[in-house]
């Protein structure tokens, strides 16, 4: 039972990183509110 928990972490933990990671390449992360404020003048 334990074995299948720590994968199941692991994997966890694997899927994390790659979805921050493609997230910090796609710039999801990345603050854009400057782009924005001449259009809400």
């Amino acid at each position: 039972m334990k074995k299948h928990l720590i994968r199941l972490a692991i994997g966890v933990a694997i899927s994390a990183a790659g979805l921050y990671a493609l997230g910090k390449k796609t710039g999801f992360f990345e603050d854009d509110r400057h782009l924005y404020d001449e259009f809400e003048a």
